[in-house]
């Protein structure tokens, strides 16, 4: 197989990146809104191994490997005939699964932080340690929010927040100034008394300081708790 990537942004565009015998490997985004006559058409292309042009009478091979994402629930999708079985299990070679932001707490501030420095360095701006203390004195609302639009609203934040950042002088980056700049995290419930700090401790992955700066409470509160 020779070496090459053409992405593909939408599952509706598959047949854009294997016109090329060359392109090694295919990204597939939204799959389960690809509609089934196209479906068809590729699981036809990745049985046989080869396309047939637009225009075109004699088909062309071609060597792939395909890498799909889909936000829906294929196997739902199946059941309501919206999805082949066999084009299914001809992708699922390797299934991933990846957990919306909101049940990977752990992850949420080292991702602002990654993104807030590769927003601010786009814009020539410095990432100093006061952002990088901000967003740690910050983290109760982050890890409150039920980020509905997971790692792309993240993202968005960030990328909204830098640009605020690299022409204003730098300011007392805080859950105050956060949830002013941010509305959306303003609507943060005050506190999650519906999870104990054993459930909490839980989706921290056994991290009581992650967890009792998610419970807005010291350590040594925290662990007070974990025994009663």
């Amino acid at each position: 197989m020779k070496r090459g990537h053409l992405p593909v942004p939408d599952a509706a565009d598959a047949p854009v990146c294997l016109k090329s015998p060359t392109a090694g490997r295919c990204s597939w985004m939204r799959l389960g809104e690809m509609p089934l006559p196209l479906q068809t058409r590729l699981l036809r292309v990745l049985e046989e191994k080869e396309v047939t042009r637009v225009g075109g009478h004699q088909p062309v091979p071609v060597d792939v490997r395909v890498i799909s994402a889909t936000h829906c629930n294929l196997e739902q999708a199946i059941k309501q005939g919206q999805f082949r079985t066999d084009l299914f299990y001809r992708l699922s070679i390797l299934r991933l699964t990846l957990p919306p932001l909101r049940e990977r707490p752990s992850d949420i501030v080292p991702l602002a932080e990654g993104f807030l420095k590769q927003s601010l360095a786009a814009l020539d701006a410095p990432f100093g340690e006061s952002v990088r203390e901000g967003l740690a004195q910050s983290q109760t609302i982050l890890l409150r929010y039920a980020w509905p639009g997971n790692i792309r609203e993240l993202r968005n934040m960030m990328e909204r927040l830098a640009l605020f950042l690299s022409v204003e002088p730098q300011p007392s980056l805080d859950s105050q100034f956060l949830q002013q700049f941010l509305p959306e995290l303003a609507t943060i419930p005050e506190a999650p008394s519906a999870l104990t700090p054993q459930q909490v401790l839980a989706q921290f992955n056994g991290d009581k300081t992650a967890a009792a700066r998610y419970l807005g409470i010291s350590r040594t509160t925290f662990w007070r708790r974990l025994k009663e």
